[in-house]
Formats: C-alpha cells, sequence, structure tokens
C-alpha cells in the first residue's frame, strides 16, 4: 500500500478563515504596539518617571513584536507558531476581556484570531503542512 505523497509545505491552499486570522494576528500586533505608543505618549508627558505604566508599555511592546513573529511564522504554515499563539491569546485576552477596560477591543480582535486559527478546515491544514512527529 502506497503512503499518500503530501505536497511540499506553502503549496497547498490555505483556508479562508485561516488566511483572516493571519491578517487579524498581524493587526493584532500592530494593535499592541500602537497602545504601547499610545501610553507612552499620555503618560510620559504628565508623569516621566512612574514605573507602574513603563511596566505596561514595555509590556505591551514586547507582546506586539511577538505577536508579529508569530504572526510570519504562522504565515509559513508552522504548527508551533499557532500553539504559541493560542496560549498567548487565551492567557493574555480572557482576562482582558472580562475586565471590560478600553483594551477589551484588543482583547477580543485577539480571541477572534485564536478561534479562526482552530477551525476544521485549519486544523486539517496544518495536518497537511507540518504533521506532528510519530511516536516510536
Amino acid at each position: 500500500m502506497k503512503k499518500p505523497v503530501t505536497p511540499p509545505p506553502n503549496t497547498l491552499p490555505a483556508p479562508g478563515a485561516l488566511r483572516i486570522s493571519r491578517f487579524v494576528w498581524i493587526l493584532a500586533g500592530v494593535l499592541f504596539l500602537g497602545f504601547a505608543a499610545n501610553l507612552a505618549f499620555d503618560v510620559f508627558e504628565v508623569h516621566p518617571l512612574d514605573l507602574g505604566p513603563l511596566a505596561l508599555v514595555v509590556l505591551l511592546a514586547v507582546a506586539g513584536i511577538a505577536i508579529c513573529f508569530l504572526a510570519v511564522r504562522l504565515w509559513k504554515g508552522e504548527r508551533s507558531a499557532r500553539a504559541q499563539l493560542t496560549w498567548i491569546g487565551l492567557i493574555a485576552a480572557l482576562p482582558t476581556l472580562l475586565r471590560m477596560g478600553r483594551y477589551s477591543i484588543l482583547a477580543a480582535v485577539v480571541l477572534l484570531a485564536v478561534l479562526l486559527m482552530w477551525t476544521p478546515a485549519s486544523i486539517k491544514y496544518f495536518k497537511l503542512t507540518s504533521p506532528k512527529a510519530s511516536k516510536k
């Protein structure tokens, strides 16, 4: 019995939900960076050396850079990027969404991107492009 031949990665067409998710992740990364810049400009004009807002600016900026980096890896079809973005999305977005602050829109965007990565068509795509290593 012959093993089915799978085409090399990135030659399979990505499902629509995954394409939308890729753009939403890039948007989320840019929004994280934008919120960090906005907070930096708003707070540091009035109080130049407050540690709390500085820590939040650094956290938002690092999250934005990490999300953009992982979104590029997701664009390449890497399964590990999907898992890492899922964890980042769930850990960062659920508490933020439940708090309903001004960052809840960003949290909703991130949760939408997580949801789109786990549609049945996206799961099938990752099984073909980035299969799990078999256990022996």
